[in-house]
């Protein structure tokens, strides 16, 4: 059914582009229809439970079809690869007779253990004093963050150094033998991981737990997966063999029991912005060649971007004169970070003297390399390059929340123009 359902929208998207206007409410009418699908329960948030990722690949590399651009991958527009991921495939959570809404008021840790459980909720308050309560065969209550009278107490921190993560409090209460864990969140961020925990773990939002928590059940099915993705690549042949690389990552969090993690800011927002990027530029022969590297797996650990960098960089790392990487494409009314500006100062210059100029945005921060999105491991390897991403919102991140209808693009346009301009002042 994804598949058929995919098709459709692929092909009637596909068709609103090839018979798109210019001018720029016109190009954020185009970014919004891509988010638009790009969010579609088609997509099934992008994720690797109902094999999101392919249909998304898949709409790529017709996008990219349709602009002309050549394929760049492996055979193709596809650049497969090895992914092995731990996925969260179903969980339920009740406290007494409330049946709470997963993604809104609950879920599963990524790393969460497969199993059923019912019973007693011990409450161990913060985990900071994990062997004061009987967990064995219980259910083990905990909450992130720390007391109000230790919050402000640097003597607190050293003294629970061993227990001032999440992580941590989890490891020490598990070694007391409860049934589950449940941690008690201000905020529900979901992820990735790579290995699992014995036992059911779940996130409860604070304002969502209810007053009684004598009793809880429910259930969570998981399972350590070894699958295939892909990385989706197109060229615009330049004049020479070097190369600039527009890259985003498509993938997102998936679904499960009726929580979809759509991803709208995180990242189809960067993929809207790297195909009308690709739009600009289809049909132009600029001195550089321009690479556009969809990449996959970049939630799962930089799988994507770490298998070209270190396994098969399909054009080699030295043709590559600059890296541009886009995420987080929703905002920047409060202006854009530029990762890796502090080793890039002439990159980061260019970029604020052009912004200068075009008045993109209210300001271009930097900061150094850091492995949060796929930039990283080409700069590690000493490719030159940033990655962008906006400040200023919206605050939904890594949960239900990041939807289209609530995605501005406040600064779509500007930053479209910041960006070729940055393009043609290293590609031409």
């Amino acid at each position: 059914m994804y598949k058929r359902l995919g098709s459709l929208l692929i092909t009637s998207t596909i068709f609103l582009h090839l018979h798109a206007q210019s001018g720029p409410e016109a190009l954020l009418a185009r970014a919004r229809r891509t988010v638009d699908t790009l969010c579609s329960p088609a997509m099934a948030g992008r994720g690797y439970q109902q094999a999101g990722h392919e249909t998304a690949a898949r709409y790529l590399a017709e996008r990219f079809a349709a602009l002309g651009l050549e394929p760049a991958g492996a055979g193709g527009f596809f650049q497969p690869f090895p992914l092995r991921t731990h996925v969260i495939l179903d969980a339920s959570l009740r406290f007494g007779a409330a049946d709470l809404p997963p993604g809104e008021a609950w879920i599963a840790h990524g790393a969460s253990g497969t199993g059923d459980f019912r019973g007693k909720v011990a409450d161990a308050g913060y985990g900071l004093a994990p062997g004061a309560s009987r967990l064995q065969g219980r259910i083990a209550l905990f909450r992130a963050g720390w007391p109000p009278e230790l919050a402000n107490d640097p003597g607190a921190r050293t003294r629970y150094q061993d227990l001032s993560s999440v992580p941590q409090r989890i490891e020490a209460l598990l070694a007391q033998q409860p049934a589950a864990v449940i941690v008690v969140q201000e905020k529900l961020t979901a992820a990735y991981a790579r290995q699992a925990y014995p036992v059911p773990v779940l996130e409860v939002l604070a304002d969502r737990l209810p007053a009684r928590l004598s009793r809880a059940q429910g259930h969570v099915r998981a399972a350590d997966s070894t699958l295939r993705s892909q990385n989706v690549l197109a060229l615009l042949p330049g004049q020479t063999d070097t190369v600039i690389a527009i890259t985003a990552h498509y993938d997102h969090l998936g679904a499960y029991s009726g929580a979809v993690f759509a991803g709208a800011n995180d990242n189809a927002s960067g993929i809207a912005m790297l195909l009308a990027l690709a739009e600009h530029f289809a049909g132009q022969r600029p001195r550089c060649g321009l690479l556009f590297i969809a990449f996959g797996g970049e939630e799962a650990g930089l799988a994507g971007s770490q298998f070209y960098v270190e396994q098969q960089p399909l054009i080699p790392l030295s043709r590559i004169r600059f890296l541009l990487n886009l995420d987080l494409m929703g905002n920047g009314d409060q202006g854009i970070m530029a990762v890796g500006g502090i080793e890039h100062g002439g990159a980061l210059a260019q970029l604020s003297a052009l912004n200068d100029r075009l008045q993109a945005v209210p300001s271009v921060r930097a900061r150094k390399n850091a492995p949060n999105s796929d930039h990283f491991f080409f700069l590690q390897r000493g490719v030159p390059g940033l990655f962008i991403y906006t400040l200023g919102g919206p605050p939904h991140y890594h949960d239900v929340h990041d939807r289209p209808e609530v995605l501005p693009l406040s600064r779509f346009a500007e930053l479209h123009a910041l960006f070729s301009a940055l393009i043609e002042t290293l590609a031409y």
